[in-house]
């Protein structure tokens, strides 16, 4: 079944049933991202590139919130759910709530 990852600046317009229906899946800020680099450093892997259940890598994080720079992450949320179905008026409806970037997302869930 698929899952639906929303970003927090449209859960938090959601109506507080609709809400229920999710789970905190992250918060991203710019220390998570020093913290994260800094211990791959001190283990010896200088070419880490950061991926995680929900992106394959920073820039599709970035992509997702509409930023361009670790810097601009500030405690940023991602919430997900399973969906039987996502239809493009569903995404429509989701999207009149969205500040930047597109912060929503289907995956396949493993």
């Amino acid at each position: 079944m698929p899952v639906l990852i929303m970003g927090g600046s449209i859960y938090e317009k959601l109506p507080e049933e609709e809400q229920k229906e999710f789970a905190l899946v992250e918060r991203y800020g710019t220390d998570y991202f020093y913290e994260s680099y800094e211990y791959e450093n001190a283990k010896g892997n200088k070419n880490y590139e950061w991926s995680n259940r929900c992106f394959k890598n920073q820039e599709e994080l970035f992509e997702f919130f509409g930023y361009e720079m670790i810097e601009d992450l500030n405690a940023n949320a991602v919430y997900a759910r399973r969906v039987e179905t996502f239809t493009d008026e569903y995404e429509k409806g989701l999207m009149k709530f969205c500040d930047a970037g597109n912060q929503i997302k289907v995956i396949e869930a493993n």
